[in-house]
């Protein structure tokens, strides 16, 4: 989920960067493929919230989705989905 600067910016385009560095790392670990699926729209989310919280740091932003997303949606297993809900 690309975070886009929009026409009234509340956030600077650094602040914006930090938070798509973040997901982008976050969504690479858990394997998201699309912008709709809904481990994108936690990590999104996981991540401006704790952004507007103060955190600034990439790499604890993202670990912070990344285990958001994963006791949000038990099937996801870092880059792993469970098998048997894969087949099913």
């Amino acid at each position: 989920m690309p975070f886009d600067n929009p026409s009234k910016p509340i956030y600077s385009q650094d602040d914006w960067n930090v938070m798509q560095a973040a997901y982008n790392k976050a969504a690479a670990t858990l394997v998201v493929k699309s912008s709709s699926e809904d481990t994108a729209k936690v990590i999104a989310e996981t991540v401006m919230t704790a952004f507007n919280r103060g955190n600034r740091d990439v790499n604890s932003l993202a670990a912070l989705a990344v285990i958001i997303a994963i006791n949000s949606h038990p099937s996801v297993r870092g880059g792993e989905i469970d098998q048997q809900k894969r087949f099913a």
